[in-house]
């Protein structure tokens, strides 16, 4: 279906172009050498921006065939269960509850930690 498709409109496009093509011949010795140049000067720049567009689209196509190809390369990663992992050897150390230790200082420590500080600017003036 889709063959079918683009065939015809392939061949409406083509057979414009011809019409469209045979209708400035036609005119194209009515038109001043200003108009004549404004077409070809457009028709000219249209060719030249091409040239970019068909770079960035081989860009676009070689860089997704990379993708690809280093999707299709890495080994695919299993979505089972994650696997086991025993340690053994050794002993457990033993639990000591009256030894642990005290992470945080006492409020009295804070306050008076906390006291104003003193600083002096070297270089500064004397007042």
């Amino acid at each position: 279906m889709k063959e079918r498709f683009f065939t015809f409109v392939l061949l409406v496009g083509g057979l414009g172009a011809i019409v469209l093509g045979v209708m400035l011949g036609q005119r194209i010795g009515e038109l001043s050498d200003d108009a004549l140049a404004w077409a070809g000067g457009s028709l000219f720049g249209c060719a030249v921006m091409l040239v970019p567009i068909a770079v960035l689209v081989g860009i676009a196509w070689f860089a997704l065939r990379w993708k690809e190809a280093s999707t299709a390369a890495r080994p695919a990663v299993q979505q089972g269960n994650p696997p086991v992992i025993i340690v053994s050897g050794g002993q457990a150390l033993p639990w000591y509850p009256q030894a642990q230790q005290q992470t945080t200082l006492p409020t009295s420590d804070w306050e008076s930690i906390s006291t104003p500080r003193k600083f002096e600017v070297i270089g500064g003036e004397d007042d």
